[in-house]
């Protein structure tokens, strides 16, 4: 359930950590942590902000978790989550929260699949890999998307054959 007041101002914190303001923003967002602390949107916009403009993990990782725990169908800490564990070489959890993720309402579906190939292409798992990046491609609406799936398929399909005459 969305909290009108709160929404507005998350929208002033994301605007200010975007316009590179970011003591601004988070202290925008630590005051509303002190109004409602069961709000999962509020921890999930802490956890971005923590891990893509102040490079804490930790922070970012408790309060994504937060966010999970206070709101189990909101879709955005799983793609947030996922891009930390790949971040930090934690594969298999990438493929648990991914997974998680494409089963909430409003899930970037693209992204998710895209960390999914990701992680089997790691794993030396290229079809998998494949099959997780023509999922994504079947979703992408734009070619900034497509691109660096097809590059992916593509790449995959170069390293199956490698590999098969590597040996």
């Amino acid at each position: 359930m969305k909290i009108e007041w709160i929404e507005k101002y998350l929208t002033e914190a994301e605007q200010l950590i975007f316009s590179n303001q970011v003591e601004q923003g988070m202290a925008i967002l630590q005051d509303l942590l002190f109004e409602e602390p069961g709000y999962g949107e509020l921890h999930n916009y802490l956890g971005w902000a923590y891990l893509y403009y102040c490079a804490d993990t930790k922070k970012a990782e408790l309060h994504f978790q937060m966010a999970m725990h206070f709101d189990v169908d909101y879709h955005a800490p799983y793609l947030h989550m996922a891009s930390l564990c790949m971040r930090t070489q934690r594969y298999a959890e990438v493929l648990v929260y991914a997974e998680k993720g494409l089963t909430k309402n409003g899930a970037n579906v693209v992204a998710l699949y895209e960390m999914i190939g990701l992680v089997y292409e790691l794993k030396g798992e290229f079809g998998r890999a494949i099959k997780a990046y023509k999922a994504a491609a079947t979703r992408a609406m734009a070619t900034h998307e497509m691109n660096p799936l097809t590059d992916g398929i593509k790449r995959c399909w170069r390293k199956r054959v490698t590999f098969l005459f590597a040996f």
